[in-house]
């Protein structure tokens, strides 16, 4: 224990002498490490040694090189969406004078046919992309113009895709085996006029799709499909078909 007895307490302006001291001592502290730091001198930057030789522009302008010409705004290969990578287009009008002998188009073509039951055809879905759709109040169409509409942002790439898309289902119940599928159709404007797709299909066995389109162009001057036919092909034989009321 303290004996407080023997303890001798420094008089009060000793001990604010004391405080003072010692206040003015840890305010100085960072000041010098400041003052130190700022003293320091910083190591100079090495200037370069060996600098490129100036060169002058030449004086004749043939010398440049052409300009890059601009690309044209329109969709690519890699501008279509997820829908349209499947089809088979037809995005261009035919030729002048192609459509004048419209018999000649239509005369039938005598191929040989073996209907197989096993090869059906289940659904023929077709949609008309058309700026002048409204779409009505059916949600689902609306969403399936958006769908075939995504990821075209100008106006050229929107008019590429306005077409009339057709999706056919179909199956084989026999052996696997190489088909083509063919899609015969006639447009409003054209009338009788006969035009044909064709898409190889190798490797079929149980259900699957083929897809058509007439777009772009030849949408935009012929109008949309107002009649078709489609028929699976194994070789040069005719296997099934199906056609449109009008056929």
């Amino acid at each position: 224990m303290i004996d407080m007895g023997r303890v001798r307490l420094l008089p009060c302006p000793m001990r604010w002498m004391a405080l003072f001291a010692l206040a003015a001592f840890l305010s100085a502290t960072p000041a010098f490490a400041q003052t130190s730091s700022q003293t320091t001198p910083k190591k100079a930057d090495k200037a370069p040694k060996h600098l490129p030789e100036a060169t002058a522009e030449p004086a004749d302008n043939a010398t440049y090189a052409a300009p890059t010409p601009r690309e044209k705004q329109g969709p690519t290969a890699a501008d279509r969406g997820p829908f349209q990578k499947y089809f088979v287009y037809a995005s261009n009008p035919d030729e002048p004078g192609s459509e004048e002998n419209a018999e000649t188009a239509n005369t039938p073509v005598h191929e040989k046919a073996a209907l197989d039951k096993r090869i059906q055809v289940s659904l023929v879905h077709d949609v008309e992309n058309d700026s002048d759709y409204k779409g009505a109040s059916n949600p689902a169409l609306l969403f399936e113009i958006k769908y075939i509409n995504w990821g075209a942002v100008t106006d050229e790439q929107l008019k590429a895709r306005q077409g009339h898309y057709f999706t056919i289902s179909w199956q084989n119940g026999g052996p696997k085996s190489d088909f083509t599928a063919r899609f015969e159709y006639r447009q409003v404007k054209s009338k009788e006029v006969v035009r044909t797709l064709t898409q190889n299909m190798p490797h079929v066995s149980g259900t699957v799709r083929s897809y058509f389109a007439v777009v772009d162009k030849a949408y935009l001057a012929y109008g949309p499909v107002c009649s078709w036919r489609f028929s699976i092909l194994k070789g040069d034989t005719v296997v099934a078909e199906t056609r449109s009321f009008i056929w």
